[in-house]
């Protein structure tokens, strides 16, 4: 995933769910973060385009 909202930079996740909508394709991504308390688990709905297979 590239630039998730709050998270720039590129980061492995876990594709869990598509939906379409009217601004198009949509992914249901959960991926972990590094914050300053510690590692963070975050799910978020992500635009297609910012999401690319490894």
């Amino acid at each position: 995933m590239h630039d998730p909202p709050g998270a720039p930079g590129v980061w492995p996740g876990l594709l869990v769910e598509w939906r379409q909508g009217e601004g198009g394709w949509s992914g249901r991504v959960t991926y972990a973060v590094a914050g300053p308390q510690g590692t963070v688990l975050v799910e978020a709905w992500v635009p297609a385009a910012l999401l690319e297979q490894r």
